[in-house]
């Protein structure tokens, strides 16, 4: 940690400021010789880990696959995403709870480089009518449809359940598991048993 994590703010700090290098904090297991790695992000809304947490209820999931030896789509493909985190973060943007982005630059086994991305909504009203006024997705589709991308592929899938979500929560004190008597609700502040707080995780 003393050496490699700080090793990646000195190399960060010396190439553009549109990029920089992540290094783990803590060591990875071992999953075997054919499971690929990568790297993934997170973004939560403010307003979706606050006192009136949003309530997930409906996912939209990407899979993005490039042949690993063309550069030009994966460039393209990156610099979309960045445009449309920072849509993400518009303070006025409703239902987002949160997006979830993971790269593998390049998969061996499979010869390309894949992208999945997991973002989660209110409702699907909320994620239809961003998808429908999003710069930044709108300039994928292009790129999608028009063949400026060359070797890109995706699956889309947008998914709602079938059954209201169960959110769990754990007891600071006594470490039970926490979450409400009615399917659907967050999970209560305090644990029903010991009386002791609960770690209010956000609900995605």
């Amino acid at each position: 940690r003393l050496t490699v994590c700080n090793l990646q703010h000195v190399v960060t700090a010396i190439i553009p400021n549109e990029l920089r290098v992540y290094a783990c904090e803590v060591p990875v297991a071992y999953y075997g010789e054919k499971v690929e790695m990568g790297v993934a992000a997170q973004y939560v809304p403010p307003k979706a880990k606050g006192k009136r947490r949003r309530k997930p209820e409906f996912f939209v999931c990407n899979v993005g696959q490039i042949v690993d030896a063309c550069l030009p789509d994966m460039q393209k493909t990156m610099n979309t995403l960045v445009d449309v985190w920072g849509e993400f973060q518009d303070p006025a943007l409703p239902g987002l709870c949160a997006n979830v982005v993971a790269v593998f630059p390049s998969c061996a086994n499979q010869g390309l480089a894949k992208e999945i991305n997991l973002s989660a909504w209110e409702t699907g009203k909320d994620a239809y009518e961003w998808y429908m006024t999003s710069k930044g997705h709108k300039k994928a589709l292009s790129q999608h449809t028009s063949g400026v991308l060359r070797t890109f592929g995706n699956l889309l899938a947008s998914l709602q359940p079938a059954e209201p979500v169960r959110h769990q929560d754990r007891c600071r004190r006594c470490s039970r598991v926490v979450e409400a008597k009615e399917p659907g609700q967050p999970a209560p502040a305090m644990c029903g048993v010991c009386g002791g707080a609960t770690f209010r995780y956000s609900l995605f």
